[in-house]
């Protein structure tokens, strides 16, 4: 045989571009296999990414409603303290307002706790059925008494 035709003729089971019939396409399966991890991956980012900012803005609720219900004081031996009725209803009022569901308690005689709970709607994770994830958020809020810039 000739060398130099041995170089440029195809020979037996070869497609001409020095490959064998059974590796045809598959750069093509490569590329679809990658193409459908890169995408869900990225849909898992986006998800995960919208997550935290429901948990952000959960979080904002919590520590508004809170401070909400921190305005309603009443005086106790001379110290302001939370209104215990009425701080837990503003606080309420303002999760209601809310696209959460809550909680309030009062600890310490002081310190306003309100628990805020929703979900995020997940735009990609619902391809694989996890269509919500759950969001709990906590914010508080303490009332000080302060006369003549000091804590009473």
């Amino acid at each position: 045989m000739n060398p130099r035709h041995a170089l440029t003729r195809p020979g037996r089971g070869s497609s001409g571009h020095g490959k064998k019939r059974g590796e045809r396409g598959m750069v093509s399966v490569w590329v679809s296999v990658a193409l459908v991890a890169f995408i869900v991956t990225i849909g898992i980012g986006i998800d995960f990414a919208g997550h935290a900012g429901a948990a952000q803005h959960a979080r904002a609720v919590a520590d508004e409603a809170a401070r909400a219900g921190g305005q309603h004081l009443t005086l106790d031996s001379g110290r302001a303290r939370p209104d215990v009725h009425t701080a837990i209803a503003a606080a309420n009022t303002y999760v209601a307002a809310s696209p959460y569901i809550g909680t309030t308690a009062i600890s310490g005689g002081d310190t306003i706790t309100v628990t805020v709970t929703g979900t995020y709607d997940c735009q990609f994770l619902s391809i694989i059925g996890i269509t919500t994830l759950r969001v709990t958020e906590t914010g508080t809020a303490t009332v000080k008494s302060v006369l003549g810039g000091t804590e009473q």
